[in-house]
């Protein structure tokens, strides 16, 4: 793309990691200011993993908590190891300990190709989906209070 001129500014794809990290860090300075400081409550990451009998991981789930929700980020478990109760384990455990910290609610999104079963079993429900991907490929938004 070549850059694009509104008079004296300009719009550009060439950007450092400096700039990156100005644009990321202002925004979330922004947010933190108009919600009065909920944004960050209660601010604590979550992350849980799943290891075999030698240390192994097989499995693991990462998880933040801002605005009062915890925000299930990554949630992966290796193939030989799913559907043997690990995976509602590690959601119940994950649930437990933003509780803890004053989380309201659960949030996560997923595909149709994942676990949109899982999460459902679990209690969370759609409140979105999202079907303009190819190959009829859905995404699922889904939410708990806890």
């Amino acid at each position: 793309m070549s850059d694009i001129f509104l008079g004296n500014i300009k719009i550009s794809t060439d950007s450092t990691d400096t700039e990156y990290k100005k644009v990321c860090d202002s925004l979330y300075e922004y947010n933190v200011r108009a919600t009065n400081g909920v944004l960050k409550k209660p601010g604590k990451d979550i992350n849980l993993y799943l290891k075999d009998d030698s240390g192994g991981v097989i499995g693991g789930v990462f998880c933040e908590t801002w605005s009062y929700g915890l925000y299930i980020d990554v949630f992966w478990i290796a193939d030989g190891y799913r559907n043997q109760g690990y995976g509602k384990a590690m959601i119940t455990e994950v649930e437990r300990l933003g509780k803890e910290l004053g989380c309201i609610f659960a949030r996560t999104c997923t595909f149709s190709y994942q676990a949109p079963e899982f999460y459902k079993h679990m209690g969370y429900e759609v409140f979105g989906v999202n079907d303009e991907y190819p190959d009829g490929i859905k995404q699922f938004f889904l939410k708990k209070k806890l």
